[in-house]
């Protein structure tokens, strides 16, 4: 996200009917949603696992847009563990993953 800045910033400035981070919502709520699927060796996942997976990705979605609209400070690791530290239990479950890794998949 760094290296494409700009990019981000007008997508998270964009305010039209449908806007980017929208997709970027429904995108991340489906990947994690297949990634749950296939760690729980199973087709359907239940009503609390898909609303920790929509409350996490809209949590970090909108941090991700307040950190790249607004925070000059906070580097983009400290952002990441900060998001990781903060998913739900239920989720840390199903996501058992190293947090190095998961921090640079991240960034």
């Amino acid at each position: 996200m760094k290296k494409d800045c700009i990019f981000y910033k007008r997508a998270y400035e964009d305010n039209s009917q449908t806007p980017m981070w929208q997709y970027m919502l429904e995108y991340f709520v489906e990947r994690y949603a297949q990634m749950a699927k296939q760690n729980l060796d199973t087709d359907t996942l239940d009503t609390q696992i898909l609303y920790s997976i929509r409350l996490y990705c809209y949590g970090t979605l909108g941090m991700t847009r307040e950190w790249v609209l607004t925070d000059n400070i906070t580097p983009a690791r400290t952002a990441a563990q900060m998001m990781l530290e903060s998913m739900p239990e239920t989720l840390k479950q199903i996501f058992p993953v190293n947090k190095t890794a998961a921090i640079n998949l991240s960034i």
